[in-house]
């Protein structure tokens, strides 16, 4: 987790604590009431880079909103590397956008 740490610290040029309003525009959260069109959220539970409970907080925030939402979620790192898991979120990406563009 350190060296996940250690990379954004490098991109953004400090911590959140040192840098908080730097953080803060780059968050989606910053911008989530701006969302206006249906959202498919693909989340693993075990992300290090992108806690699931920030995904939550995000969601909720959808939820205060009334924005429409889908929310899947897996077992994995960032990404998953085991194929069957690529095809299903590749098969609920384009099932969502058949769905919502049609």
């Amino acid at each position: 987790m350190e060296p996940v740490r250690e990379h954004d610290r490098s991109l953004f040029g400090g911590t959140p604590e040192e840098l908080p309003e730097k953080w803060a525009r780059s968050s989606p959260i910053t911008y989530v009431d701006r969302v206006k069109a249906p959202l498919l959220v693909i989340a693993s539970r075990n992300d290090p880079r992108c806690p699931i409970r920030s995904v939550d907080n995000y969601l909720a925030r959808l939820d205060e909103l009334g924005t429409a939402y889908e929310v899947y979620r897996f077992e994995a790192g960032h990404f998953s590397v085991v194929v069957d898991e690529q095809v299903k979120q590749m098969q609920l990406q384009l099932d969502f956008c058949r769905r919502v563009l049609a």
